[in-house]
């Protein structure tokens, strides 16, 4: 068989289901498994894929997603080979989504097996995340200048609210914000994501000094979040709810979510 996908979750998803040997064709951003990219053609980002090229590698399956994929190139994949569209909102769809991409490419047992692999990391988390009974409030920053926050109606969010915590921005998907509009959500914690945004200690240190100068209230709990793991949906899925529920029970070792100033928080 001979994969394309266009959505980088999804590639790790298909190396970890036996079938890396089986891809022919990622994006740039496919950066799992490590050195992927350097072993096989890279078509394009997965806003600007190059469907000549896939066309050239003869694919017989094609992966790609709603949000990360433009429609009109998910439509002239369709005219190349048989296409797999995805588009999980929450952690509880990414099972039955393993498992049909497991049995479109050949490998139901494979999928079923990850599938309830991580049926179970989630089902953990959401029985830790139970017996928070005052839930913190978070932001979630996924970019800066403007800031742009993860509302309620993404992946990103019903992963931390697996977790127990809770969303402030009540908006859906990615809306921009002001510092004011943040100092009036009120969050207990506030996360900087790792990605896309490459948020660094200096852009921490920025939105607490803004926020100093704005209110006297006491500063959020200012944490790093690895991006990655919150937002890629599939075999990474199961990772970042263990790593989740570790941290939930106070092991910080796992590294997905750390301070990121001096006083801890």
């Amino acid at each position: 068989m001979r994969i394309v996908s266009l959505v980088p979750s999804l590639t790790a998803t298909v190396a970890d289901l036996g079938l890396e040997a089986s891809l022919v064709g990622c994006t740039s951003f496919c950066v799992d498994p490590p050195g992927l990219a350097r072993r096989i053609t890279v078509v394009g980002g997965t806003k600007d894929p190059n469907l000549n090229q896939i066309r050239s590698l003869a694919p017989d399956r094609i992966l790609v997603n709603t949000e990360e994929n433009r429609a009109e190139d998910i439509a002239l994949c369709r005219t190349i080979a048989p296409v797999h569209e995805s588009f999980p909102k929450s952690p509880r769809d990414v099972p039955d989504m393993i498992r049909a991409i497991g049995i479109f490419l050949g490998e139901d047992h494979a999928g079923a097996l990850l599938a309830t692999d991580t049926e179970k990391a989630i089902d953990d988390l959401a029985n830790v995340g139970k017996k928070n009974i005052s839930p913190d409030s978070f932001v979630y920053l996924i970019w800066r200048n403007p800031w742009m926050v993860a509302g309620n109606d993404t992946y990103i969010s019903q992963l931390l609210e697996c977790a127990g915590l809770r969303n402030a921005m009540a908006k859906t998907r990615y809306p921009t914000a002001t510092m004011e509009n943040i100092l009036n959500l009120s969050p207990e914690i506030v996360f900087f994501s790792s990605e896309p945004w490459p948020f660094r200690k200096r852009d921490c240190e920025a939105f607490s000094a803004e926020w100093q100068a704005r209110t006297s209230r006491p500063i959020p709990r200012l944490l790093k979040i690895n991006g990655k793991s919150m937002s890629w949906h599939g075999s990474e899925t199961k990772r970042a709810a263990t790593s989740l529920r570790h941290w939930i029970e106070g092991d910080c070792s796992t590294g997905i979510i750390q301070p990121v100033l001096k006083d801890g928080s």
